[in-house]
């Protein structure tokens, strides 16, 4: 990293034992917000807005929310290098064992960690906690843990320097390298007070701050992106903007993936907070949208399920509606949340297989697992 090229950016070059770290100014920074941009604020919440009201038609937010979910750690592992899929994380979850890789079952069972996570911080701020940084070390113990980021100390601040860049890069070589590990803990603390206390712009915008804050200030030795990307939706939560984790915004980040580094390292550089504001309102509205048209499209089928099994016995009826929760299922798992008996399960899922709602996957007499094809393609993300 050279430090001539951050002189014009809003933080400031502090050494640590001959390395140049990168401190950011507090929040809030001085932003001319623009007609475009509050016009950009405008489209996005309207698009959130629309999103929203998915929530109040459907009595079982679960049959859109699990799904929105699973895709949300499957393109947030993506950003990070694996590749993991949608398919991937649901095999997991119905414990399938496909021959794979120790380093592929890593990367799986570290993208379900985010499943965990993400549900774990929905129920902290519904139980009344708000977004500080105790919760966070929480989340990310839970992102990290039992797997092989765990030697990184999940859960703790980092307390000495991270290089960003290449895998092993020297000092020069970095792209970036965060703040001082002595002042990690008060940026952060500045940063959360800035959320919960004295919030500037509009909530979209915010968000958008306090994303680029967290992502400079790198507070962990790993799992930095995959916590900063969950800490946008945990918000738009707390912040009454969604009634649940409907948005999944890594889906944007790496189809724009080079554009997501480029815009967080031209404010650092060169204060280009008007460029990364607008690129975040886009995302906000871009996924939006997306989530909206396949909350819809799962709800349709949904009903055209229904209205196809409708004389079918309950225990039919039931299954279908938890397929849209675990598109991947065994036949404990329906079992155990249906609360119905082993025979009458088996029973409906052949029912469904025969008619080809779902289909078979390992061949096997035991250890059996189903897939709803069709539920599937809908909630895979596209792209």
């Amino acid at each position: 990293m050279n430090p001539d090229e951050f002189q014009n950016g809003p933080g400031e070059i502090e050494y640590h034992n001959s390395i140049p770290c990168y401190t950011p100014a507090a929040l809030p920074p001085d932003i001319d917000v623009s007609t475009e941009l509050l016009e950009a604020n405008s489209d996005a919440m309207y698009a959130l807005g629309q999103l929203s009201s998915l929530h109040r038609d459907v009595a079982n937010p679960a049959v859109i929310l699990s799904p929105f979910i699973h895709r949300e750690a499957a393109m947030s592992s993506q950003i990070e290098g694996t590749r993991v899929t949608l398919s991937d994380i649901y095999e997991h979850e119905s414990g399938a064992t496909p021959e794979r890789s120790a380093s592929e079952h890593a990367d799986i069972a570290e993208a379900y960690n985010y499943v965990q996570a993400i549900h774990e911080g929905i129920a902290r701020l519904a139980g009344g906690n708000t977004m500080d940084d105790e919760l966070v070390c929480e989340l990310h113990e839970t992102l990290l843990g039992g797997v092989r980021g765990e030697e990184k100390h999940p859960g703790e601040l980092r307390t000495q320097p991270v290089l960003i860049g290449a895998q092993d890069a020297s000092v020069e070589d970095s792209r970036f390298i965060p703040a001082r590990s002595t002042v990690v803990n008060l940026l952060l603390q500045q940063a959360f007070t800035y959320l919960q206390h004295a919030p500037v712009y509009t909530p979209l915008i915010d968000i958008g701050l306090f994303h680029y804050q967290f992502e400079t200030i790198h507070p962990f030795l790993d799992g930095n992106g995959r916590l900063g990307r969950l800490l946008m939706v945990l918000l738009l939560y707390e912040w009454d903007l969604l009634d649940g984790p409907y948005l999944y915004l890594s889906a944007f980040f790496n189809a724009h993936r080079r554009a997501y580094l480029d815009h967080l390292l031209a404010v650092s550089q060169d204060g280009a907070w008007e460029e990364w504001v607008r690129f975040v309102l886009e995302a906000f509205e871009t996924q939006a949208k997306d989530a909206y048209e396949c909350g819809e499209t799962l709800l349709s089928l949904r009903d055209t399920y229904r209205d196809e099994y409708r004389d079918a016995r309950p225990v039919v009826r039931e299954l279908i509606e938890f397929l849209f929760e675990r598109p991947y299922l065994t036949a404990s798992a329906a079992i155990d949340e249906l609360d119905r008996s082993q025979p009458a399960v088996n029973q409906a899922l052949h029912h469904l297989e025969d008619n080809g709602l779902i289909t078979e996957q390992t061949g096997q007499q035991r250890n059996q697992i189903w897939t709803a094809q069709e539920i599937f393609e809908i909630v895979a993300p596209r792209g």
